[in-house]
């Protein structure tokens, strides 16, 4: 039986309305700037946690432990302490990420490892060490990376060396989230090879599935395809590349290379399937295709600062950081949302 033409009014209204919803203009909030009476400077972790809140830390100066609600209230929960005497901080020389444990702490990475409430209350150092890296795997263990090669982290403070950097061995620069294979994927630098792709096992095995990039920035992600993606430096410009985990690589996407002023580009693949990416150099977040790198929708930022780190909340809206990797240029940056009505997690 055919549909009615009211029927096929309808039908033809709901996608129209459906094609508006997932092209809607999306909504550019600044939750928090730092900077001025603010404590912290350039937040370079953010993450949701089993809360529902958003907690993060910053890199440069006095840097904190912060978290903000969904409706953007923000709360400083934790500031480094600073030694007058030495001139330095005792609990290392900034922040740089952080992840949530299956006890409900938040584990800091600052050179060292610091656990820390979601109240800020209960604050220690549980690793001495070098730590530059660390992500949650499915055993319930932390696995991450630091000057001496990869190791295995637990929550009661057992610290078990697993690859050892040797004089010919790589050095692994970065940690993503654990892959769909039980693996870790991240950039490795070998000395008279350069810059790999490494995959990094549970149980301590270190190997390159790529070669040739000059990483822009050493995070990886991996899509709901299985392929990894990132950015890189190729030339004047810097790329946006698709990566199988066997070592199959695809550039997708050009743009302007990224500076020690703006930094570079993080990519995420968002609950629409597309790759969503920051673009500080143009100061803008832009989404396009993981199939053939069509562009699709621009964020402009403008005078809002450089945008870094970029998530995406259970909610659908992206949340992320911007700011300026060196303090010289006089950016302690920001966290914002970006409500591009896309559907949620």
């Amino acid at each position: 039986m055919r549909p009615k033409p009211a029927l096929l009014s309808l039908i033809f209204a709901a996608f129209l309305l459906g094609a508006t919803a997932a092209r809607a203009t999306p909504t550019l909030t600044v939750i928090h700037a730092f900077g001025g009476n603010n404590p912290g400077d350039f937040p370079t972790g953010l993450i949701q946690a089993s809360d529902g809140n958003f907690y993060g830390v910053t890199h440069l100066y006095r840097s904190i432990v912060f978290k903000f609600t969904p409706s953007g209230q923000f709360t400083v929960l934790f500031t480094a302490p600073y030694d007058e005497k030495t001139n330095s901080y005792p609990d290392g020389n900034g922040y740089l990420d952080l992840v949530e444990g299956p006890d409900g702490f938040l584990y800091v990475v600052d050179g060292l490892i610091l656990r820390i409430s979601k109240s800020g209350t209960d604050a220690k150092v549980v690793h001495y060490g070098s730590s530059v890296a660390m992500s949650l795997a499915s055993d319930g263990n932390f696995y991450g990376a630091d000057s001496n090669g990869t190791f295995r982290f637990t929550t009661g403070g057992t610290y078990t060396p697993l690859y050892q950097t040797g004089s010919n061995g790589f050095i692994v620069q970065s940690f993503s989230k654990q892959a769909m294979d039980g693996n870790f994927y991240g950039f490795c630098y070998q000395y008279g090879t350069g810059y790999h792709v490494c995959r990094a096992t549970t149980s301590g095995q270190v190997t390159s599935i790529y070669t040739g990039l000059w990483p822009a920035r050493y995070f990886l992600t991996q899509g709901s395809d299985g392929f990894l993606y990132g950015s890189a430096l190729s030339g004047s410009f810097q790329v946006i590349f698709q990566l199988s985990l066997s070592g199959s690589y695809r550039q997708l996407y050009q743009s302007n290379t990224c500076t020690a002023k703006s930094g570079c580009s993080m990519v995420l693949q968002a609950s629409d399937s597309n790759l969503w990416i920051t673009n500080p150099t143009g100061d803008s977040v832009y989404s396009i295709t993981p199939t053939g790198g069509a562009l699709l929708q621009t964020v402009p930022f403008g005078s809002n600062g450089h945008p870094q780190i970029l998530i995406q909340a259970s909610s659908g809206i992206l949340y992320g950081t911007t700011g300026e990797p060196n303090p010289a240029y006089n950016n302690p940056g920001s966290v914002f949302s970006v409500d591009a009505g896309l559907p949620p997690k």
